[in-house]
């Protein structure tokens, strides 16, 4: 019989407590010792690995290494996740999605939240696998493994209604979620104040089309829509052995919107511009090969690559306004400039400013 587990912050994390998670899965051992540390940047929260030392001799599925994943500790960043439902979409993605969701994933021992959104995730370290690193991109065959996650994701929810349905999933109402146009007209307007240094005249022109008309761009799209990561890059990949699958994490912005968002969102970043050129659009058949193979239907390459053209944007508007919602670091403004730019080059290079009004 599982017992309730009280939602404690990384610091009061302690061996009964870790002791009772593990049997609340049925793993039969008594945490002696823990040992704790940092995990990551902890822009939106806090990310924990506690290494376990048992009393006695363990059974072999009682794990070495685990990591927990808590509320910001900056109260902006809390904030935000909080009120803009970044904390209870990625606990609900556990609880109720991951084991349908077809995309490899690290177990979960823990995903508790309560009404004032305070949570705790408690995951497999999944260890020796490494974490990806925005700035280093991918290779070919890590891009190739990772679209392969994507479309078994996209594929197990293509056009879910009754997913759509459910009372704890965000739908937004228009292509992309969470970031109104206000928000977005306010975070360009930072940036054009306090980073001048990354506005290349290619991201400046973007920038300014693409906020201009973000209303216009935000319009509901028709079906087909599926459930996506929307953070889907390589920070929020776990790469192991060669010929082993990729393992997706951080679900904190996933929501139910048109397709094309997450192909989109992973290809703007993570190769240099003229490699991204010459390889896009061989990725993108490999992975509409792959939803097809999976069941999807009346999906045509043309209508992805309509799709992908539309969400070229989207990076943009995340990184953007990520300046003013997350807890500010020297790696975040890099990261956060590195990927805006890389989704206004995108945009550019598949003439998705023509798209837009003026």
């Amino acid at each position: 019989m599982t017992q309730a587990l009280d939602i404690v912050p990384p610091e009061a994390v302690t061996p009964a407590w870790i002791t009772q998670a593990l049997g609340n899965r049925g793993i039969d051992a008594q945490v002696q010792s823990l040992r704790m540390e940092a995990v990551g940047t902890g822009q939106l929260g806090e990310t924990r690995r506690f290494f376990l030392e048992y009393r006695g001799t363990p059974p072999p599925d009682a794990p070495q290494t685990v990591v927990g994943k808590f509320p910001s500790a900056n109260a902006v960043a809390a904030e935000s996740g909080k009120n803009m439902g970044f904390y209870r979409s990625e606990v609900m993605f556990y609880r109720e999605l991951a084991h349908r969701a077809k995309i490899r994933t690290p177990p979960v021992y823990v995903a508790e939240i309560n009404q004032a959104n305070d949570f705790v995730l408690l995951f497999d370290d999944m260890a020796p696998a490494r974490q990806g690193d925005q700035f280093k991109g991918c290779t070919l065959d890590e891009a190739r493994k990772a679209l392969k996650e994507a479309a078994l994701l996209h594929a197990a929810f293509w056009n879910d209604r009754e997913l759509m349905a459910q009372p704890w999933l965000y739908v937004p109402e228009g292509a992309q979620g969470f970031y109104t146009t206000e928000l977005i007209e306010r975070s360009w307007d930072h940036i054009n104040k306090h980073y001048t240094e990354y506005l290349t005249p290619e991201f400046k022109r973007v920038g300014d089309k693409y906020v201009r008309n973000h209303a216009h761009w935000n319009r509901p799209r028709d079906f087909p829509k599926t459930f996506s990561h929307c953070d889907f890059r390589p920070d929020n990949m776990l790469f192991g052995a060669p010929g082993e699958r990729i393992c997706v994490v951080d679900w904190q912005t996933s929501n139910f919107l048109g397709t094309g968002m997450d192909v989109a969102y992973f290809l703007s970043g993570i190769f240099d511009r003229d490699t991204r050129k010459a390889h896009e659009r061989s990725l993108l058949k490999e992975y509409h090969e792959d939803l097809i193979a999976q069941g999807v239907k009346d999906y045509s390459f043309d209508h992805l690559m309509r799709d992908y053209a539309h969400y070229s944007f989207a990076v943009i508007a995340v990184a953007i306004a990520a300046t003013l919602i997350v807890k500010r670091t020297e790696r975040g403004d890099k990261m956060l400039m590195h990927m805006a730019l890389g989704g206004a080059l995108q945009a550019l290079d598949n003439d998705a400013l023509d798209d837009l009004p003026d």
